[in-house]
């Protein structure tokens, strides 16, 4: 006769990746991703193009982008250390407000050299936390197994980015020019603070029911987990996780 084991799980662990990639978590998280990353390929794209129409020199701007990689670096590194210390809502809503605000105001302080190198240096500083929250939140969301595979999907903003600015130069850029692009871009920043007020930060997973067609359970306290050698089938259930063991027997 089979054993069965009840475990209180709270759905923390998305069961599969079929799940994980239906879920309105993934969509929401790669629509905000993509968003960030068009934002900065047009500002990292655009910010030369505004140089050189208010007359800086080529060594001016290459400075400019030298130090702006200096910047992404210290950035990632920050933003990093930030995530571990306080909630993604709060951290990411701060990274918007700077991804928005310095595009939007760029075209203000243009004229002035200097200005125009620290709004630059900054908006790089607050686009680069976008890769560095984003790994370990998809692995609060999505649980330990499935968090990395998950985040590998959510790369595909890249593919989407490139898109975006595919058509965008061939139908926007030419009406309205690099100066007025930068400050779309920080428009389009804006559609994020809508993205992350829906985003639901932690779901309730469907639990797994664990079927142990041959081998046996390591029933010692607080391990309850397969011994080598075990064959599962593991399938989405309800709220609790189930794991059925029939040791060396086909299931009935």
């Amino acid at each position: 006769m089979p054993l069965e084991y009840f475990k209180d799980d709270q759905g923390t662990e998305c069961p599969n990746m079929t799940v994980a990639l239906k879920s309105s978590q993934f969509w929401i998280l790669l629509a905000m991703l993509s968003v960030s990353t068009t934002v900065e390929f047009l500002f990292n794209m655009g910010y030369k193009e505004v140089g050189t129409l208010h007359g800086y020199s080529d060594s001016f701007l290459t400075g400019i982008g030298c130090l702006c990689s200096i910047t992404n670096c210290i950035g990632r590194m920050t933003w990093g250390a930030l995530y571990e210390k306080y909630p993604f809502k709060n951290l990411y809503s701060t990274l918007l407000i700077g991804q928005t605000l310095f595009p939007l105001t760029l075209n203000l302080v243009s004229p002035y050299k200097y200005l125009f190198a620290i709004w630059t240096f900054t908006t790089v500083f607050f686009s680069a936390g976008n890769f560095t929250i984003f790994p370990p939140f998809a692995t609060k969301v999505f649980g330990m197994n499935l968090g990395g595979a998950v985040y590998s999907y959510l790369t595909s903003s890249f593919a989407v980015a490139s898109v975006i600015l595919f058509f965008g130069n061939i139908y926007v850029l030419p009406s309205l020019g690099y100066d007025n692009l930068l400050f779309g871009a920080g428009l389009l920043s804006a559609l994020d603070f809508v993205l992350l007020y829906v985003l639901n930060e932690n779901p309730r997973w469907p639990m797994t029911v664990i079927t142990l067609k041959k081998g046996g359970m390591d029933d010692s306290p607080g391990k309850a987990k397969p011994l080598m050698g075990t064959e599962m089938e593991m399938k989405p259930t309800g709220p609790t996780r189930v794991m059925s063991m029939e040791h060396n027997k086909p299931n009935i």
